[in-house]
């Protein structure tokens, strides 16, 4: 299987980059993908959520009135939870909300989220990003119209960190630029179409066939 390679205008080039054999074998893990995807959202949550029980909340702890003799039915303090103000009971606690993977599964799941897009012929390939010299949204949408984009989320990889095009695309509404070094199975599982730099593309197939 090859892939062919765009240029910067999104024009083919007539070059093709040649998939490793061992992803052409892969078989996907669909339910890896489900739980690298849990993981990662889990993982972004603060779990700092909290509510003030009765011993926490402000006021007198004495009894609002005596027991017996009123004719009204029983009451404490004025910090029971059943008065308004009161404190919360099973309220929400600070908690974390991690989950724990492998790492030899984080690696599948990324690896299953990949192939499913080779399989779905939904990878592009551009030579370089070098053709940006400055941050250009117009230039930039130029590349992806190219290419032939929908509009439908795109994750978008650099060889290492590319200033210029995270600044020509950040704007552009369900566009997503990662160095390809930060790739994970969420951002790839996202996007309806992948588009690799030739370098940082032909890095992972050659850490693939290792």
């Amino acid at each position: 299987m090859q892939l062919p390679i765009f240029s910067i205008e999104g024009k083919p080039t007539g070059a093709y980059l040649t998939v490793p054999e061992v992803l052409l074998q892969f078989e996907p893990n669909e339910h890896l993908i489900y739980l690298d995807v849990k993981r990662i959202l889990a993982d972004r949550r603060q779990g700092t959520h909290k509510t003030k029980t009765r011993g926490e909340v402000k006021g007198s702890k004495r009894k609002l009135y005596r027991q017996k003799g009123t004719g009204r039915a029983r009451m404490g303090s004025i910090r029971n939870p059943i008065r308004r103000g009161g404190g919360t009971v099973h309220g929400p606690v600070p908690r974390d909300y991690s989950i724990k993977l492998n790492a030899k599964e984080k690696q599948l799941a990324r690896l299953s989220a990949f192939v499913l897009h080779l399989r779905n012929q939904s990878i592009w390939v551009v030579d370089s990003f070098a053709g940006l010299a400055q941050p250009k949204t117009k230039l930039f949408l130029r590349t992806l119209e190219g290419l032939g984009w929908d509009r439908t989320p795109l994750q978008v990889y650099t060889h290492g960190y590319n200033p210029i095009v995270y600044l020509s695309g950040r704007n552009i509404p369900k566009v997503y630029i990662q160095p390809a070094q930060n790739w994970n199975t969420y951002d790839i599982a996202r996007a309806r179409h992948l588009l690799w730099e030739q370098a940082a593309l032909e890095n992972l197939f050659n850490q693939l066939a290792v």
